[in-house]
């Protein structure tokens, strides 16, 4: 992944659009590299796998990112699992 959290800072807080935009393409990296084990990871580790991408960022927007990124493969789980359950 080549994502830097100061790439999306212009001050010392994200606003909270380019949080969500953050999140949503590190979540799409993750994804893109562990596939459906994204699924099954802790918040912790989760933030494990980010902390090299968002250390530039505010403590509060780190925990932000992290809890926005793994709260986005909880909803991914939950829809691929509905999915299932219709498919049968």
């Amino acid at each position: 992944m080549a994502l830097r959290g100061h790439f999306y800072s212009t001050g010392k807080d994200l606003p909270e659009t380019d949080l969500r935009e953050l999140a949503d393409l590190l979540a799409t990296q993750l994804y893109g590299n562990l596939e459906r084990k994204v699924y099954g990871l802790s918040r912790q580790d989760v933030g494990e796998l980010l902390t090299a991408y968002i250390e530039d960022l505010q403590p509060e927007d780190q925990r932000s990112v992290v809890w926005l990124v793994w709260d986005l493969f909880q909803e991914g789980l939950r829809i691929e699992m509905g999915q299932r359950r219709r498919a049968r």
